[in-house]
């Protein structure tokens, strides 16, 4: 075997493995499955129960969607003013628009942990809770 001949082989061989090696690191994970599933699994619901924070989760989702995307564009409007009076009228909009956000976000997880028996709705926001306070507003909230 020539020199080149075996070169060529390592390569398509390390590249083999790299590619299989990203596709098994980057497989989705079992956690990524469906929310409302995770949260049956998770949280012990019923079909009821699941049934009725789908339907919670579902209409919230255009309203948290909403949020978002008013706390970007305000982020956006941040970064184009050009003066002091702008930037500032604009960051107490961010502030007032994350505000009214975290609240709605509240709410709608504590209705969703009140479908659940009141342990399970307790670990739920407990779990939950803390994300909240890192949300970049990138895109809309989550069950999880």
């Amino acid at each position: 075997m020539t020199g080149a001949l075996r070169l060529l082989l390592v390569v398509v061989v390390a590249g083999g493995a790299a590619f299989l090696l990203t596709r098994y690191f980057s497989a989705t994970p079992p956690t990524s499955i469906n929310e409302v599933e995770w949260l049956t699994q998770e949280f012990a619901l019923d079909q009821q129960q699941a049934g009725e924070i789908a339907s919670l989760h579902a209409a919230y989702q255009p309203i948290c969607a909403d949020h978002c995307a008013a706390i970007m564009s305000t982020r956006q409007s941040i970064a184009e003013a050009t003066n002091d009076s702008d930037r500032s009228r604009s960051e107490s909009a961010l502030r007032d628009l994350q505000d009214t956000c975290q609240e709605s976000t509240r709410d709608h997880l504590a209705a969703v942990a009140a479908v659940m028996d009141s342990a399970q709705g307790q670990r739920y926001l407990d779990l939950i809770g803390p994300r909240l306070t890192d949300h970049e507003h990138a895109e809309p909230f989550g069950l999880k």
